[in-house]
């Protein structure tokens, strides 16, 4: 499953991605599909997590990686 989505937020967020590791999402009425990776800018994060919860999801893992670089 692939989520896209358009840019917004301040600069401090825009370079980072979230990858939330997803389980038992509803492909249809009887059949849940195995894990699935879906990668979406941070700002989408709890946008994505909502979509997940109403799709009957579980989110197993998060992982966020950019971001501002420690010097």
């Amino acid at each position: 499953m692939k989520v896209s989505a358009g840019n917004r937020g301040t600069s401090f967020s825009n370079d980072r991605q979230v990858s939330l590791t997803v389980t038992g999402l509803a492909n249809n009425d009887y059949s849940r599909t195995a894990d699935v990776v879906m990668n979406v800018p941070y700002t989408r994060m709890n946008e994505t997590m909502r979509l997940v919860q109403r799709m009957g999801g579980k989110i197993t893992a998060v992982n966020v990686t950019g971001g501002i670089d420690a010097e």
